[in-house]
């Protein structure tokens, strides 16, 4: 994976990790992503600057910057502009990675196939109109009751269905499928008004407590 170029201009930490018994500390360097942008919501809802991508199976932010930007590099954007700040549970599993999550989480491949909870299903009444809407989570002996026509004395049954555990999963992770991009356009334009702030920042020290350190 590439570096980001403008990750560069982010200033330093000189981050302590340890204190001896004299007060000195012993440090590292690390860049400070705490400065990462977010960008606005008015901004985000223009169309023109940004077009929804569907991920493909197993595709990772990497591949997405290179296929429609030309260069890996931006991949961080590709994350940034989608608010992803923890890869491993925001970002899309692969259908090899989703199948070993659900058999970790529920124990065995069986198990993805038991009952998660019941779901109402979108019922229309005999003139068209949607009278229940779909997905509300409900009792599995939920019954919803309503007239086949306004006014009328013959009323029509719904009953929930059962979600299992793999649609539950499923589901979340399809959802996380869908994001935005920014034009290829303005990418270039979107790292460069990076770079133009956080030029603007200073590096930063962090302390230990040495009191706190060996109490």
């Amino acid at each position: 994976m590439a570096y980001p170029k403008y990750f560069k201009a982010l200033p330093n930490v000189d981050y302590a990790t340890a204190l001896n018994k004299a007060g000195k500390k012993t440090s590292v360097l690390i860049k400070d992503y705490f400065h990462l942008l977010r960008v606005r919501e008015d901004i985000f809802k223009e169309d023109t600057l940004y077009y929804t991508y569907s991920v493909q199976n197993g595709e990772r932010p990497e591949q997405i910057s290179y296929k429609e930007y030309g260069d890996e590099q931006f991949y961080w954007v590709v994350l940034q502009v989608n608010d992803v700040v923890d890869y491993y549970t925001q970002w899309p599993l692969s259908e090899y990675e989703l199948q070993k999550f659900m058999t970790k989480k529920y124990g065995s491949d069986e198990n993805q196939f038991a009952v998660h909870h019941h779901e109402t299903v979108e019922t229309i009444d005999l003139t068209g109109a949607i009278v229940l809407p779909g997905g509300l989570v409900v009792a599995e002996d939920y019954v919803y009751s309503y007239p086949a026509v306004p006014g009328s004395n013959n009323f029509l049954t719904s009953r929930p269905a059962a979600v299992t555990n793999y649609d539950y999963e499923r589901k979340i992770n399809d959802n996380k499928r869908e994001i935005v991009l920014i034009q290829k356009k303005y990418i270039y334009k979107f790292q460069d008004e990076y770079t133009d702030y956080v030029n603007s920042l200073t590096n930063l020290a962090s302390n230990l407590n040495i009191a706190d350190y060996y109490k």
